[in-house]
């Protein structure tokens, strides 16, 4: 009667058996699609949390050159208020999208991560099922080798048949975990996919609207920048700046010309100069009738003797000579102060005289 009730239960568990098998099969093709989708949008949202981070730096460096653009400005006043208000709201915009930053990555990025370990684990539960089974399988093939050769041997078949009714029992057991452990799963998959999408459309809409809000008072405040009132002060200082040039260009002039004056030759002692030249030349007591020999100094004839005044008249042609050439070269270095080509051609003409006079 034992016997017989056993491999009723057996043949009545194999329906169950089949249809366990493939359960666990879709259960684990289930893990395998949340595991691959899961791992895709973890990484994309990864992604996008570091496109979010790259713009927020490259925010901060926008707002540092109009800072420095601002800080440099000193003529604009309008545009340099403007710009420092524009960068300090820009940088304001800033600190929220890295915030936006830090929420993606606690609320979207980390809960998809953790799928990796959850999709782990439920592929061990549904491991242990497989192992279950083919622990069953084994002790049934056992009992049918039994029964193949010892047909008789009663101790024997009972004993495999309780250790296949245990591992039957093991089985139904993990496969009532297993569902247990795919419902969870399931469950907690549909809650936090949409709870990720929730947090992400939420985190986006908080930094969005806060950004409009803030872009809509940098645009009033570029806005606000008085083109007028900038160029008229650039123009008062180019025109400040124009009469300094003036001034400085009049002072050079003046200086300049009092330079001038004060090389220039004054006007008496040009004409006193003048007027020696002038005098020494027109008088009778010029370089021809210097040395023009008079009669009674004239060389005599051949064969004449010398007289006692030829002597004296020599010492007088002589001294007379000396004198001459001293006041020729003082009269020279006169001329040479103002008018050194013509005073050389006047030396060189008197002293061409004085040698034709003298040979």
């Amino acid at each position: 009667m034992h016997i017989q009730g056993t491999n009723n239960m057996i043949k009545a568990n194999r329906p169950q058996h089949i249809a366990c098998e493939q359960q666990a099969k879709f259960i684990q093709e289930r893990i395998t699609l949340v595991e691959k989708h899961f791992a895709e949008l973890c990484t994309i949202f990864a992604a996008y949390t570091r496109k979010n981070a790259g713009l927020r730096d490259k925010s901060d460096e926008v707002v540092k050159v109009i800072q420095d653009y601002a800080e440099a400005e000193n003529v604009n006043k309008s545009l340099r208020n403007g710009l420092l208000q524009f960068s300090s709201t820009l940088s304001t915009i800033g600190d929220y999208r890295d915030t936006e930053v830090q929420r993606l990555e606690t609320k979207v990025v980390t809960e998809l991560s953790q799928y990796e370990d959850i999709c782990k684990h439920a592929k061990e539960e549904v491991k242990n099922t497989f192992v279950a089974r083919d622990r069953e399988l084994a002790r049934k093939k056992h009992l049918d080798r039994i029964k193949e050769r010892n047909p008789r041997n009663r101790q024997q078949i009972s004993l495999a048949e309780s250790e296949l009714l245990k591992a039957s029992a093991d089985v139904s057991r993990t496969v009532k975990a297993l569902e247990e452990q795919i419902d969870m799963f399931e469950k907690k998959k549909l809650h936090d996919i949409k709870s990720l999408l929730l947090a992400f459309v939420t985190i986006e809409l908080g930094f969005h609207t806060k950004a409009v809000e803030l872009f809509t008072k940098a645009y009033q405040e570029v806005a606000d920048i008085d083109e007028d009132e900038d160029l008229e002060d650039f123009q008062q200082i180019r025109g400040s700046l124009d009469g300094v040039k003036k001034d400085l260009l009049q002072s050079l002039c003046t200086y300049v010309n009092e330079f001038k004056n004060a090389l220039r030759v004054p006007d008496s002692v040009s004409r006193l100069d003048t007027v020696k030249r002038t005098s020494f030349r027109n008088s009778s007591f010029s370089l021809a009738n210097l040395f023009s020999t008079p009669t009674s100094f004239r060389k005599p004839s051949e064969g004449t003797h010398h007289s006692p005044f030829r002597t004296a008249a020599s010492d007088v042609v002589e001294s007379i000579k000396t004198g001459l050439e001293d006041s020729i070269e003082s009269v020279h270095v006169e001329e040479y102060v103002e008018d050194e080509s013509s005073s050389f051609v006047s030396e060189e003409d008197d002293r061409k005289h004085v040698r034709n006079k003298f040979k």
